[in-house]
């Protein structure tokens, strides 16, 4: 069958893209001295996880406990700041897996008794971490498998990496004052990786959205039109009012996320449209030329791992062929 002909909305990723992006980001992770630790967040997908565990990369990262009972990799990294309520979920998890958490308190490190733990440093993005180096040693001194460090820096510029590179410096430091060698320090995104040189301290990084870039990535200049694996199929319903069609897909078939600094909803491929706005089952898109009902265009979504979330199944093939499915497995594993 014709991806372009599967029901609408539906999500389809080009096997050959997705394949080219896997094997791209390990070699590149290569050539910076950096071991990958993919977030499969992005996907979740057995299936893909696999695949990024066969190209090279070392284990996966995970937000939820959730997402990683159902995805693949002897080596998990829980990358989010878990509470004491889910600890025999994590003990459960750790009989199985090598597992390691990052932590910013004294209070869930020491909890983790026997449980390898990074440090997570907040460099400037103003989530969650340790704010400065001294509390960096605290919460080591709570910690009974110390491993390294984990820093997030999202979206940072070059300056904010050369900032962020003093700060860990500067934590690195006062923790070997103190006795505590870091012998790993995690980070990394999908959008801050091609900057990894700008922190060699670096020995591993956490890009998630790579796997298949979306509209954000392509505003940022992260990657081409063409390097997008997977994009949405959907129809066009409705041109009743005049510079304007609605297409099937709304809120719950794409994410409400924003593209990055534009305040749009995607990237039409091939046409001159803009989405401009989204009800639940309605996109509203902005049209320069013409539009019919009933046509069918693909779209490539602002962000994609929200995206991907939304759905029970994706569909894949080559050269516009549908091959298969994949069950989204990791779906609502927000646990």
């Amino acid at each position: 069958m014709e991806a372009f002909d599967l029901d609408t909305p539906s999500l389809y990723v080009d096997l050959d893209v997705l394949e080219r992006n896997i094997a791209q980001m390990q070699e590149q992770c290569r050539g910076w001295g950096v071991q990958l630790r993919p977030h499969v967040k992005t996907h979740k997908i057995p299936e893909i996880a696999q695949m990024q565990l066969d190209a090279g990369a070392i284990g996966i990262t995970v937000a939820k406990i959730g997402e990683a009972e159902v995805l693949p990799g002897d080596d998990v990294l829980v990358a989010y700041p878990l509470v004491k309520a889910k600890l025999s979920r994590l003990r459960e998890l750790a009989k199985r897996r090598r597992v390691k958490v990052a932590v910013d308190s004294v209070e869930v490190a020491r909890d983790l008794t026997g449980i390898e733990t990074l440090i997570e440093i907040d460099v400037g993005v103003g989530r969650t971490g340790a704010q400065t180096a001294q509390q960096a040693v605290e919460i080591a001194k709570a910690c009974t498998d110390f491993q390294g460090i984990f820093y997030w820096p999202s979206w940072l510029d070059e300056e904010g990496f050369r900032a962020a590179c003093a700060k860990i410096d500067a934590v690195i430091q006062a923790l070997a004052a103190s006795g505590f060698e870091a012998k790993i320090i995690s980070g990394g995104s999908t959008p801050g990786a091609a900057k990894t040189p700008l922190i060699p301290q670096t020995t591993e990084i956490r890009p998630g959205t790579y796997v298949f870039y979306d509209a954000s990535s392509m505003e940022a200049k992260v990657c081409e039109e063409s390097d997008c694996a997977l994009r949405v199929l959907t129809t066009v319903v409705s041109t009743s009012v005049p510079g304007q069609c609605v297409i099937d897909a709304g809120s719950k078939t794409l994410s409400s996320d924003q593209t990055v600094g534009t305040g749009t909803y995607g990237h039409f491929i091939d046409r001159p449209w803009t989405p401009r706005k989204l009800n639940e089952e309605h996109g509203y898109v902005e049209i320069r030329g013409p539009a019919r009902v009933g046509e069918k265009v693909w779209l490539v979504p602002s962000h994609v791992c929200p995206t991907v979330n939304l759905h029970d199944e994706i569909w894949y093939g080559r050269d516009g062929r549908v091959e298969g499915s994949w069950k989204v497995a990791a779906r609502g594993k927000v646990r």
